[in-house]
């Protein structure tokens, strides 16, 4: 019974590891556990190179090695390939986190005397988002994901000619896996606020993707998921939490409503840790073409909401 363990179940003990957006939010949230648990290596690829140094010099010495990159350009991410391959003959795991919500732009929510904006004044505020603007979401958030994958996708090949033989009275090792970080809105009918709508429309895409290369990637025997966090406090999503009147990173109980989140608190380090450890490691080795939802319960409101 040694094999149920928890040393066993959620060792990620040795693994190597590429997260992109690795410097802040979920993506650090990430790198700090797996770097806490044991991980050998853990690259993150971002664009601030500040934040990457204070991310890689937070964790155990050595190991997290922070890579300046920008996923929206090819030249960037084979600059990253290369540099990540100088080190490492192989990823055992790559996290396709990178992501933008966009510009912020004047709401369509309620008026503060609760009544809804017009149509012509929806019409405007919609129209009033420029071409650019809308269509650069999807290209960090979906087309910056795709080519993330397909530049690392020949160390992840390598991972698998690693792998040693298992006897047939045991379950084999987990095989190379490819995350990609969405988010609940990629499910939710309701985008409040016109700024919302291009993020929600991408996450989609990225839900679809991720069950377009679980099936198309799983003859080369690698392994693609996903995860929908729901709020979190990042600095993407603090202007929500300052909107909300939520003090610090809305943590304890009642911190929301539940209207919003059921369990009426934000996710937390915590909670995106065990997630990442546990698909990590041998107890998630069975998941593919999965999309994990951690969300506090969000996604079980009304259907008038979702």
């Amino acid at each position: 019974m040694d094999n149920l363990e928890i040393s066993k179940l959620f060792s990620v003990k040795g693994l190597v590891a590429v997260i992109t957006g690795g410097g802040t939010g979920i993506g650090r949230m990430m790198a700090h556990a797996l770097a806490a648990n044991g991980a050998s290596k853990v690259f993150i690829i971002g664009r601030r190179e500040e934040c990457l140094q204070e991310t890689s010099a937070s964790a155990p010495s050595g190991s997290i090695v922070s890579v300046v990159g920008d996923v929206t350009s090819r030249e960037s991410l084979q600059a990253a390939y290369s540099f990540v391959a100088s080190h490492t003959d192989h990823v055992d795991l790559l996290v396709a986190n990178s992501g933008t919500s966009g510009r912020p732009y004047k709401s369509s929510e309620p008026k503060p005397d609760g009544s809804l904006p017009t149509f012509s004044e929806l019409c405007d505020r919609l129209w009033s988002i420029p071409m650019e603007d809308f269509t650069n979401v999807s290209h960090v958030n979906v087309t910056g994901a795709f080519y993330t994958v397909l530049a690392f996708l020949p160390m992840l090949e390598a991972a698998n000619k690693k792998r040693s033989a298992s006897d047939k009275s045991t379950v084999s090792a987990p095989r190379p896996q490819i995350i990609i970080t969405s988010s609940v809105a990629g499910f939710s009918r309701y985008a409040p606020g016109t700024e919302n709508i291009a993020y929600h429309l991408s996450k989609a895409a990225v839900n679809h993707m991720v069950k377009l290369l679980a099936t198309n990637l799983v003859q080369d025997n690698i392994r693609v998921n996903g995860i929908a966090p729901g709020f979190y406090y990042t600095d993407m999503s603090s202007p929500f939490y300052k909107s909300q009147g939520v003090e610090g990173k809305g943590l304890v109980d009642g911190s929301f409503s539940r209207d919003i989140i059921p369990i009426t608190r934000s996710g937390g380090e915590e909670d995106m840790a065990g997630l990442i450890v546990y698909m990590a490691g041998a107890a998630g080795g069975y998941l593919n073409g999965s999309i994990i939802v951690s969300d506090g319960g969000s996604l079980c409101l009304f259907p008038s909401t979702y």
